[in-house]
């Protein structure tokens, strides 16, 4: 059994249906800079996000930061990108 869970996981793996996607973004002000926050999900209950956080000097760059990262993460749904520029 241990063979076959193995290659069941191999097989997710390659298609890419069990690893990381791209869950929310969000893109701030602070300081002068913009803010990109990207929440990665293994998709496992219970576990957490992984942040990635950069900095750019347009919120243009932020959002290219963001789409570039949904396309490293895919995600089968769409993903809100949240711009809080108060």
């Amino acid at each position: 059994m241990n063979q076959i869970d193995r290659l069941i996981i191999e097989a997710k793996r390659i298609s890419g249906l069990s690893g990381k996607h791209l869950e929310l973004a969000r893109i701030e002000y602070v300081s002068g800079e913009w803010v990109s926050f990207a929440h990665i999900w293994d998709g496992v209950e219970g576990h957490a996000p992984t942040i990635e956080q950069a900095y750019h000097t347009t919120m243009d760059a932020a959002i290219d930061c963001i789409h570039d990262l949904a396309t490293q993460y895919p995600n089968s749904r769409d993903v809100t990108i949240l711009i809080d520029d108060i």
